[in-house]
């Protein structure tokens, strides 16, 4: 297996120093097409280096109490950990398309490979393998169809079949929409060089255009394979979640007080395992879409799909038995003998009684003896005694919760109808589009800390006392779910504005896009579901039966909200031959969630987040280009987990 792997990685080294051969070579270099008759052929590749520099060190507010921090939970930090101020990649990148075509037949394949020199050198958490593959180094075949264009009696038929990238519906920015047959690979939207085409993840399927009359086509579609969004992987820069993600292997207890290192108190206790993932398989999904061209330019689309899951939800199973009385009094005897035996021996009670006393001590605080109870000469040693017998049962609890599991789900058979339009308004030169979709049995992620102490509740009745998702004392191996399904609706409008020479530029283009989400949420005093940064209990109650009353109850404004809504704006100037063949285009984007968080693992806005990202693109007789982009997070407080990851970047490309 090691020699497999080692031949992997050279051949991924190789193509690297390839692509970086390339690179420095480009001048010479031409694109590469041919024809023979009617057949032709094309091959185009773009090359790429970039950096991107963090502009921040860590802040505290931001990592678990364990690892030096404020937030109360240890599982949202490694990635900013990993990472100091300075530069965090260094990627160099090669993509290519290939395209044959013969009449009104053909073949398109996507691909591309990568190395990243420096985001493999984290300063804590090594990467995993799996998050090696994701962003250090990598070849990925993306697109790869057939197609052929035909006529059935007078009805134009455009067929294609394999891997490939379908879009529905008329969204620009904001996800969740129509469009939800390609998932999408977060990680490759923030590296230096980020192309959309590299995000979204093709799939096979098998897809038809038919021509039904000159204004009305349909569009049947057949998925024939699975794919997941891709998280950020555990431990990487932008990643948030070290658990879920791809390298994520424990959730750790304890609201950021066990260290993710060491376990408690060194003993390595405290986290509980990753179990395999749940994908329910690569049948069951299927659509089609319809759009009808009205004669004054009005494109009005109507959908369906059945499609599984993309993003995970996060389920348990209870452990597999009680907490063992042998191992807490184990655990009671070695503690009361490295701790209290010697204080009780410095404080003159005599030595050769302390092994009887130190059992009569600990047997008694275990089993909550009032102290009355005990002889007048022990009584002075039994506040150390119940507080060793307090650490024996913390640790036996979570002995015995090591043996349960949480896992990574992607439920099946949620079924969406949507509807779109796209027009121009009439001389006023804006386009405008608007996207509706009603998707049923969306699963949505309950309060993972309501998860945690329904599952902790097989151990320990104060775990089952006010948990929203139930009580299940004794009930061992138990598999619970960490959804419940929900309807949804999602609606999107966007208005786009050309404007003609504007400010000495040759053109300005305009973005804006609003969108909402509607969830059909039962009120938070019944049952919580997940939001960004709700690392505690949403119930006082809770968080003091538990033994974690000297935390703060997360407040349930952070909570999931039935409706949320936000805003994105963008503007782009072009200006032609600044400097003699150079053009430049400077643009700026603005994100802001105006109210309300989206149910996980939507997401889609988290109150008050907000985010400006600058950029200049300088273009070289459309074929080198240089892109200077800087993006500050900010707003949401302690809930919006990039707020400290600010970042500079810049990246060269040269394509033929």
């Amino acid at each position: 297996m090691n020699q497999t792997r080692n031949r992997i990685v050279g051949v991924r080294r190789l193509a690297a120093y390839f692509a970086l051969g390339l690179l420095v070579a480009a001048p010479a270099a031409r694109a590469f097409q041919f024809e023979e008759g009617e057949l032709k052929g094309s091959f185009d590749t773009t090359l790429s280096f970039g950096g991107l520099y963090r502009l921040k060190s860590p802040d505290a507010q931001y990592y678990g109490r364990a690892n030096g921090g404020l937030q109360n939970s240890v599982n949202t930090d490694d990635g900013n950990l990993n990472y100091d101020k300075g530069w965090v990649s260094s990627l160099l990148k090669a993509s290519h398309d290939f395209q044959l075509s013969y009449h009104n037949y053909g073949l398109f394949v996507r691909g591309y490979y990568y190395t990243d020199f420096k985001s493999d050198s984290p300063r804590r958490t090594a990467l995993s393998e799996q998050a090696k593959d994701r962003v250090v180094q990598d070849a990925e075949l993306l697109d790869m169809y057939v197609y052929g264009q035909f006529d059935l009696g007078d009805i134009p038929v455009d067929l294609r079949f394999g891997r490939q990238v379908l879009s529905l519906g008329e969204s620009t920015f904001i996800p969740n929409g129509n469009n939800v047959v390609n998932p999408v690979d977060l990680s490759k939207l923030r590296v230096p060089g980020a192309e959309l085409k590299e995000a979204f993840l093709p799939v096979n399927m098998l897809k038809a255009s038919i021509g039904i009359t000159p204004n009305i086509t349909i569009e049947p579609f057949w998925l024939l394979e699975f794919r997941r969004n891709e998280l950020e992987p555990s431990g990487t820069y932008f990643s948030t979640n070290d658990f879920a993600s791809r390298g994520g292997d424990q959730v750790w207890l304890g609201f950021g007080g066990i260290s993710d290192q060491t376990g408690a108190s060194g003993t390595g206790l405290g986290g509980i395992v990753r179990d395999k993932d749940h994908e329910y398989g690569n049948y069951n999904q299927y659509g089609i879409s319809t759009h009808y061209y009205t004669d004054g330019g009005l494109d009005i689309g109507l959908y369906y799909a059945r499609f599984h899951s993309r993003s995970p939800v996060i389920s348990a199973r209870t452990p597999t038995g009680p907490v063992s009385s042998a191992f807490v009094q184990a655990t009671a005897s070695s503690l009361g003998a490295a701790q209290l035996a010697p204080a009780m021996i410095a404080n003159g009670y005599p030595a050769a009684g302390v092994p009887s006393a130190l059992t009569t001590l600990l047997g008694a605080a275990l089993t909550n003896v009032p102290a009355a109870a005990l002889p007048p000469t022990l009584q002075p040693f039994y506040p150390a005694a119940q507080s060793i017998a307090a650490g024996a049962l913390q640790l036996g609890l979570l002995s015995a919760a090591q043996t349960g599991r949480y896992f990574v789900e992607y439920p099946d058979n949620i079924d969406m109808l949507g509807a779109s339009f796209n027009t121009s308004i009439g001389s006023t030169g804006i386009s405008w589009q608007g996207d509706v979709s009603y998707k049923m049995d969306v699963p949505l992620q309950v309060d993972d800390v309501e998860l945690l102490f329904a599952a902790l509740s097989s151990l320990a009745p104060q775990f089952g006392a006010s948990n929203q998702i139930g009580n299940y004392l004794g009930q061992y191996n138990k598999y619970l779910p960490g959804y419940r399904r929900h309807d949804v609706w999602t609606a999107q409008s966007t208005m786009t504005k050309v404007f003609g020479p504007t400010l000495g530029s040759s053109q300005l283009v305009i973005v804006g896009e609003v969108g909402g989400v509607w969830a059909d949420l039962p009120a938070k005093s019944t049952l919580r579901y997940d939001g960004s940064g709700t690392f505690t209990s949403g119930s006082a109650a809770n968080m003091a039966t538990s033994g974690n009353g000297t935390l703060d109850a997360t407040p349930e404004s952070a909570f999931a909200d039935d409706f949320s809504w936000g805003y994105q704006l963008f503007a782009r100037a072009d200006y032609n031959n600044v400097f003699g063949s150079v053009n430049l285009s400077p643009s700026i984007g603005f994100v802001h969630d105006v109210t309300g968080n989206t149910p996980l693992p939507l997401g889609n806005f988290i109150e008050s987040r907000k985010s400006i990202t600058v950029a200049a693109e300088f273009v070289y007789q459309n074929t080198w280009s240089l892109e200077l982009r800087y993006v500050n997070y900010f707003g949401a407080k302690r809930y919006n987990l990039l707020s400290d990851r600010d970042y500079a970047a810049a990246t060269i490309k040269y394509s033929f």
